[in-house]
């Protein structure tokens, strides 16, 4: 099934940029899944001009429920997320009902796109998805289909 950009939630998702964020990319992620923080570390941070909307996907059970919360519910969420998966740094938000709904949301939609692990990566054409890989591996897809 396709997940194009104009279909993405963003209000549902953590938005960060690097360089000129010219590609766009939407991953579903779970704060507790050691492939989605290989992912942060091995392949998103060998990436330039890419926006990336991640949508926190807990799927591995009540922890990564509750990390999600806290890191949409911190000061700068993008912050709180990239310094989690890169170096365990323990979010400090606070888990607010708003925060859980959206985590809720972001599991219906995975489901509904057929996502079956994470991280889950969708190009902004819709392709995907495409589980971890590494950065030029990605790369490559975005040259494909951008």
């Amino acid at each position: 099934m396709k997940f194009e950009e104009k279909e993405w939630p963003v209000q549902n998702a953590i938005k960060t940029t690097k360089g000129d964020g010219r590609f766009h990319l939407a991953v579903f992620a779970d704060p507790e899944c050691p492939w989605c923080k290989r992912f942060v570390n091995e392949t998103y941070s060998k990436l330039n001009d890419v926006t990336v909307y991640w949508f926190i996907c807990p799927v591995l059970g009540d922890a990564s429920k509750v990390k999600g919360a806290a890191i949409l519910g911190s000061k700068d969420p993008a912050k709180a997320w990239l310094e989690w998966e890169d170096k365990e740094v323990n979010p400090t938000g606070h888990v607010k009902a708003a925060d859980v709904k959206i985590l809720d949301e972001n599991v219906a939609l995975s489901e509904k796109l057929g996502v079956e692990t994470v991280p889950a990566v969708f190009l902004k054409n819709g392709e995907g998805p495409f589980g971890f890989m590494t950065a030029l591996e990605l790369i490559s897809k975005i040259e494909q289909y951008d």
